[in-house]
């Protein structure tokens, strides 16, 4: 079993996490990844016995505030 969390780049995640907020918010977020880390993805014998996925990572969420508040 492979793991689809190493699959994803830093600029992926950080266009997934600002379409996100941004909906949610109804603003335009910037987002920026930094201290991305999968670990335990090293080996596929050891991904095989953990069925556990993690990613670790550190984000900063910006945006402007509309002049309508």
């Amino acid at each position: 079993m492979s793991n689809q969390l190493k699959t994803l780049s830093k600029s992926q995640l950080e266009k997934l996490i600002s379409e996100s907020v941004s909906e949610y918010l109804a603003e335009d977020v910037n987002c920026t990844v930094s201290n991305m880390d999968t670990p335990n993805i090293d080996t596929e014998a050891k991904i095989e016995h953990d069925k556990e996925r993690r990613m670790f990572f550190e984000i900063n969420l910006s945006y402007v505030e509309s002049e309508g508040y």
